[in-house]
């Protein structure tokens, strides 16, 4: 192989590695973004909840109320606490087929560099 063709070889690697690691970066991007507007839905949730709660406790009129109101918002908020585990497993499970066929996806163009590296060399 003469060294035109190495350092041809090497620039081609680095090029495939660079775009893989910036694919790679781009998941990881995405899907920090998805999490963090997941976690500002669920504070936000849980304020108004509380907002809820004070208003439920000062505009009662008796005690009776006050656990009837406060058992609802606290159905209504495990609800919503639930739609958001199940979001947020969504996401772990789309994030990991991702990843997976990022890993994939690169495995076969290593696999397809090393040979025709092992074809030129021979």
């Amino acid at each position: 192989m003469a060294k035109k063709e190495s350092i041809e070889m090497i620039k081609q690697f680095n090029t495939t590695g660079y775009d893989s690691f910036r694919q790679l970066s781009d998941i990881s991007l995405k899907t920090w973004n998805q999490i963090m507007d997941a976690q500002m839905n669920t504070l936000s949730t849980v304020m108004n909840t509380s907002i809820d709660q004070l208003k439920l406790v000062s505009e009662a009129k008796d005690y009776q109320e006050v656990v009837r109101g406060q058992m609802d918002l606290t159905r209504k908020l495990g609800e919503e606490l639930m739609t958001k585990t199940r979001e947020a497993v969504e996401l772990s499970q789309k994030t990991g087929e991702e990843v997976r066929s990022w890993y994939e996806s690169n495995i076969a163009v290593a696999n397809e560099q090393i040979s025709k590296a092992a074809e030129k060399a021979a």
